[in-house]
């Protein structure tokens, strides 16, 4: 039988026992209070010592001032003013909503705008000052100041401000600046941009913005539990950027603009011997000055929907058919593959038929029978359709890559496109459709597929006027430092294409560019200026979406070239009438600074060209 214990009987634990049990409870707790004062204090002190530091201190970055851009007389063309510009710490708004409602009563800005502007840049950390508005006037910072107590977060930070003193002048080749991205700031944070960062954001204000941007200081301030500012600490003085000097002359970029008045188009005037950019003109510009404090929606927006692109810069973004600058180049292919001389003769009807497609010579009435001087001064068409079947399409092409069409000039601007010198190849892949006898025609005066740049074509002229020598055309002349007027950097020439052509056959080109000007049936007479040998070219190229587009291309004096010009006006017409008188004014501005101001240079007796003999030699019968 069982035995068995009567219900509600428990056995007795010893005290010993009991002991243990709350020795290890209590020697667990601590364990874990030790553990975890070590995690924040040993582990996690850094992180901890910062939230703490940045609950009493705040630091108040000071703009360095950007550096000055000069022109290559020292004429500013971009400097800085001083600007009194409004921060808020998000960390210190936090609890302190009022802030941003009194704020937007001051600024009289909606207050929603102001939440948008706080939000967008959560990403950052919560103690970096966000500049919310620049250009405070007197009343609005008086506001601030007598409300201080009531603004917890808020500051006043006096900062230099970009000016741009002549406005659009030279817009094209400035650029403009603006506060930095966050994607710009992920990839540049490690060469020591910040948040807030006023960078370049074209031009030269973004290629040389290494060179102008300085060293940032700051302000370390303390404030109290609240954020409100209680003293200043220390303070690191900014230093300014270095200054940029252009090569550009002001008083040449500021007639060439003024001489496009409402045109569309674009001017470039480069020295050939060394490659100097003295001045480039895009036309319409626009006011970098808009862009100083941040563009607005509204006018950002307006700037891109207008029609003639205000921000497209025509010299090395603008791909137009060269028209006839490019028989240059076709005549070039020709001489130096042997499948014509100087005497040789073509007849001009007004009209060739080839097969059974008509191509029609802008003289309707036609030239009669013309030879290779001829054709060059009075521009025929026809003399170069039946040249181009001669000289073929493989010759035509090499030539144009070797004077640097189809490739970019490498100039110190951004965003250069780089044209296009089609060939049967790229034909082919692009169009899916052979090389016809017809391409080779229109590519022999400059149409077809054939697309360039002003400044392409400037470089092809400027490489005539060097016997085949292209220096790379650039805007940078020196970086001078800021406190010891010391030259840090100067830019010299650099040789970016070179040709291997015949130089009697370059001879024989000039003479006749010459002769363009300067002959009584020549296109280019226009752009005469008396005592001073002008070499030119004209060009008049069909624009399948309105008027034709005026080209005009010289340099000066021909014996001993100083400028090397382009012109081209969108829709224009002809560019011996549009474009030569535009080229003339600012050569003679030009040449004006390299001899005696304003003084007619002495006249020089025109170089001869080659002597033609004639004979009955017959191109391809028309």
């Amino acid at each position: 039988m069982a035995l068995r214990f009567p219900r509600g009987i428990k056995f007795a634990v010893s005290t010993e026992k009991k002991m243990n049990v709350l020795l290890g409870i209590v020697t667990a707790i601590f364990f874990g209070v030790f553990l975890k004062l070590f995690y924040l204090q040993i582990l996690n002190y850094p992180y901890y010592r910062g939230l703490s530091d940045n609950n009493s201190l705040r630091l108040i970055t000071a703009r360095a001032p950007r550096g000055i851009i000069t022109d290559r007389n020292g004429e500013i063309l971009a400097t800085n003013e001083p600007s009194y510009s409004l921060y808020v710490v998000p960390a210190d708004l936090k609890n302190n909503t009022n802030s941003l409602v009194r704020l937007s009563q001051i600024l009289d800005e909606p207050l929603s705008s102001l939440e948008l502007m706080v939000e967008s840049r959560k990403k950052r950390r919560r103690f970096e000052p966000i500049r919310l508005q620049t250009h405070l006037d007197e009343k609005m910072i008086a506001e601030i100041e007598e409300n201080r107590v009531r603004l917890p977060g808020v500051y006043v930070q006096l900062e230099p401000e970009r000016y741009y003193p002549h406005g659009e002048l030279a817009s094209h080749i400035l650029g403009y600046i603006g506060e930095i991205s966050e994607e710009d700031l992920t990839r540049l944070r490690e060469n020591g941009y910040s948040v807030g960062a006023v960078v370049g954001k074209n031009g030269t204000e973004r290629v040389y913005d290494q060179v102008l941007r300085g060293e940032d200081g700051g302000v370390q301030i303390e404030v109290d539990a609240s954020g409100i500012q209680r003293r200043t600490l220390a303070y690191k003085k900014p230093i300014q950027g270095q200054t940029l000097q252009l090569s550009i002359d002001w008083k040449i970029q500021e007639l060439a603009e003024k001489l496009m008045a409402d045109q569309i188009g674009s001017v470039v005037v480069t020295n050939p011997q060394t490659g100097e950019i003295l001045a480039l003109v895009s036309h319409p510009n626009f006011d970098p000055n808009e862009f100083v404090s941040g563009i607005s929606f509204k006018d950002w927006n307006k700037l891109l929907k207008d029609k003639n692109h205000p921000l497209e810069n025509r010299a090395i973004q603008g791909q137009y058919p060269p028209g006839s600058i490019f028989k240059l180049v076709t005549t070039l292919g020709a001489l130096e593959d042997g499948v014509i001389d100087f005497n040789k003769v073509f007849l001009c009807r007004g009209i060739f038929w080839f097969k059974t497609w008509p191509y029609r010579c802008w003289r309707t009435s036609g030239h009669g029978w013309v030879n290779l001087e001829r054709a060059i001064i009075e521009s025929c068409d026809i003399f170069f359709y039946q040249l181009g079947l001669l000289v073929k399409i493989d010759k035509i092409y090499s030539v144009a890559k070797e004077m640097g069409l189809g490739s970019k000039t490498k100039v110190d601007l951004d965003h250069e496109l780089s044209g296009l010198v089609p060939n049967p190849q790229w034909k082919e892949a692009t169009q899916h459709q052979p090389w016809f006898p017809g391409n080779t025609i229109q590519m022999s005066i400059g149409q077809g597929y054939l697309l360039t740049t002003p400044l392409q074509m400037l470089d092809v002229t400027a490489g005539l006027a060097m016997n085949g020598k292209i220096y790379k055309p650039h805007l940078l002349y020196r970086i001078v430092d800021q406190n010891t007027g010391r030259t840090v950097f100067e830019k010299q020439p650099e040789v970016l294409h070179e040709s291997s052509v015949d130089k009697k056959y370059l001879d024989f080109i000039k003479a006749t560019m010459e002769k363009v000007i300067n002959s009584e049936f020549g296109t280019g007479k226009k752009a005469r200026i008396r005592g001073v040998r002008v070499a030119g070219k004209t060009g008049t190229s069909e624009n399948p979406h309105g008027d034709n587009h005026a080209w005009f291309t010289a340099f000066a004096p021909a014996e001993d070239p100083k400028v090397a010009i382009i012109v081209m006006v969108e829709n224009g017409g002809e560019g011996g009438i549009v474009s030569a008188p535009i080229a003339k004014r600012v050569m003679e501005q030009t040449l004006g600074l390299d001899v005696t101001p304003w003084q007619t240079p002495t006249p020089v007796v025109p170089q001869g060209t080659p002597v033609l003999k004639t004979g009955p030699v017959m191109g391809v019968a028309p």
